[in-house]
């Protein structure tokens, strides 16, 4: 059926999809910049920690900034927390970043709704007004009672036309009123059946169909707004739906346990979106995890590499100014020294921007050693080869025509001279490298 490894078949897949009219949304060049989030401040972020971070934002590069998760005050009503965000506060920090040159990202969670005396991980829940004020929305389960999705919430019935205008709307009232530039769509899972009968659904399972139609009127309301919106879709720790994949603009390893998962998972989305498209590596702070000595996972990733090289979207969740304290999850402050990390890093990116060329499959991941990836763009080939430690041995150029061709392993700058491509015939580089090996070859 196929060879090599799972590239292919998802390929074929989104191929044959596209014969029947599934066809991936076309990513703007703005899905393609490089991200900073708030997620470092946890779910209390203030006005003030966002706009304090903007200066270092602006002067790394950082072209977007993400609003994560709890700046609202109950799950289904979405208006700022009365607490953090008070009166126009969120509106004046979007205008804030705007005028320094910075585009906005809000995250949500569409379909859920809070009932009272449930209790998500940020807060307790209490009724929310939606679901005061419309209880014959909500999905039943076949008792009769609320039926629940991620996080304990209620879920609102997509297949009710009156439901997805809801979340049109207030997709609408995102971009139009507080003036964000796309979001952040976070914790997207299937949504249960529905057993209501006021609902009259032919089947229980038109609710959970029907759940992609609302990132789909999304989308085109956002864009319809703003054509440079980015939106995210991130179904944490697990693989993409197919109903949902087409209406996003940026794909997402979703939360990867390490560096090896960035560059895998960015290798299965490009084959389901297409060569193009946009992936975010997600924060380069998940590229390095343990367990080892605490309750969760512990986060210290700073590999960029892994993100860059395999053509993805650097994305960071760095605390700035510097708090000096160490949340559970792992250290999070852009040090003296990280942050001379993060510049290099985020520089390279910027100079190359991989994400936006086309990405080559190449290699085989279970096979070729080291690992291997190759991006094309604007006529030169970029390698990327990964280890675990220490590596030595000879890389095969793969995909060049014949020609003669000047290699440069342009992370760490250094000129390592030149190859020539016979026809059929791959060159091979003799290299050592320590966990990467990034090359620029250009004839």
């Amino acid at each position: 059926m196929h060879a090599g490894d799972f590239y292919d078949p998802l390929r074929l897949w989104s191929t044959l999809m596209g014969a029947q009219g599934w066809h991936p949304a076309v990513p703007p060049p703005s899905a393609f910049e490089a991200t900073w989030c708030s997620w470092g401040y946890g779910f209390d972020i203030t006005p003030a920690q966002m706009l304090g971070a903007l200066p270092k934002l602006k002067d790394l590069g950082l072209a977007w900034a993400t609003l994560d998760d709890r700046w609202f005050d109950a799950y289904g009503d979405w208006n700022p927390r009365p607490d953090t965000f008070p009166g126009t506060s969120m509106k004046d920090m979007v205008d804030r970043f705007h005028r320094a040159g910075v585009k906005v990202q809000l995250w949500w969670l569409p379909i859920g709704a809070e009932i009272a005396n449930g209790k998500g991980e940020s807060h307790r829940y209490r009724q929310s007004d939606v679901v005061r004020d419309h209880p014959e929305w909500l999905v039943l389960d076949p008792s009769g009672r609320p039926a629940t999705m991620v996080r304990s919430l209620a879920v609102l019935d997509p297949s009710l036309p009156e439901v997805r205008a809801y979340f049109r709307d207030m997709a609408v009232r995102f971009i139009r009123d507080f003036g964000f530039d796309g979001f952040k769509m976070d914790n997207i899972f299937a949504i249960p059946p529905c057993h209501n009968p006021l609902h009259r659904h032919a089947s229980p399972e038109e609710s959970t169909r029907a759940a992609a139609e609302v990132y789909r009127e999304i989308l085109a309301a956002t864009h319809a707004l703003k054509p440079e919106a980015v939106i995210q879709i991130c179904p944490c720790g697990t693989l993409p739906s197919a109903d949902w994949l087409p209406w996003m603009d940026q794909g997402v390893t979703a939360d990867p346990v390490g560096a090896a998962q960035v560059r895998r998972r960015i290798k299965i989305l490009k084959a389901l979106l297409g060569p193009a498209s946009a992936v975010s590596g997600d924060h380069v702070e998940l590229s390095a995890m343990t367990r080892e000595g605490h309750p969760d996972w512990f986060e210290t990733g700073e590999d960029f590499a892994s993100t860059l090289g395999a053509g993805g979207v650097v994305s960071t969740k760095f605390t700035w100014p510097p708090t000096g304290v160490v949340p559970p999850s792992g250290p999070v402050d852009l040090t003296p020294a990280r942050e001379a990390l993060w510049r290099k890093w985020l520089g390279l990116y910027d100079r190359k921007r991989l994400s936006s060329g086309t990405f080559l499959n190449l290699y085989t991941l279970g096979v070729d050693a080291p690992e291997g990836y190759a991006v094309a763009k604007d006529g030169v080939m970029n390698y990327a080869f990964y280890a675990q430690g220490p590596w030595r041995g000879e890389v095969e150029l793969r995909g060049l025509r014949p020609g003669t061709y000047r290699v440069r392993d342009y992370a760490e700058g250094r000129d390592l001279g030149s190859v020539t491509a016979a026809p059929g015939k791959a060159p091979r580089l003799p290299a050592a490298f320590t966990d990467h090996l990034l090359l620029e070859v250009a004839p």
